[in-house]
């Protein structure tokens, strides 16, 4: 996954630096690729990263708040730096300043579109050899986390079993009994 983050772009700003820098913040965070779409710049304050997961505005409504480490703000600049339009108000936006997600349909036909693009050159240019998803990128950054409970509150979900069972894919490790 990380030699992805590799990959030369040819512009200042746009598509590759645009993945690279989402990456690398679903990989901090683990968030959902609609919160990630909707996230906007005012959303990074002093303190963090404010997000009300969008599956549980309706329910638990219960925000959260990224706080800051040096790998997270150097992501989250290096996302601002690759926007093509620098006045727009969301982190990840498209030439026109617009969120790539249709909060209509829900829909974000040009970030697929684009995630796709990237791959291909990815498969190319680099040693990857296989493709992975968004939801590979939140497994790792729940097996990564330093407890279940701490996976559990990265990725929102109001159910640990969710966590444990789809997201944590590494095996425990334990120290046996002294």
């Amino acid at each position: 996954m990380i030699e992805c983050l590799t990959l030369g772009a040819r512009r200042r700003s746009g598509s590759v630096l645009a993945i690279q820098a989402y990456i690398r913040l679903k990989l901090l965070t683990g968030m959902r690729r609609g919160d990630l779409l909707r996230l906007r710049v005012a959303d990074c304050r002093g303190d963090g990263i404010h997000v009300t997961p969008h599956k549980t505005k309706r329910s638990t409504a219960k925000k959260v708040i990224y706080n800051w480490s040096p790998k997270l703000r150097a992501a989250v600049e290096s996302a601002k730096a690759a926007r093509p339009l620098h006045i727009a108000p969301f982190l990840f936006c498209d030439r026109k300043g617009h969120s790539y997600l249709d909060e209509e349909t829900g829909q974000c036909h040009g970030w697929k579109s684009m995630w796709q693009r990237f791959f291909d050159r990815v498969l190319a240019e680099t040693k990857v050899t296989e493709r992975f998803s968004e939801h590979d990128l939140r497994a790792k950054c729940a097996s990564e986390a330093k407890s279940p409970e701490h996976a559990r509150a990265m990725l929102s979900h109001a159910d640990a079993r969710t966590t444990e069972a789809i997201y944590r894919r590494r095996p425990e490790r334990v120290d046996p009994a002294r």
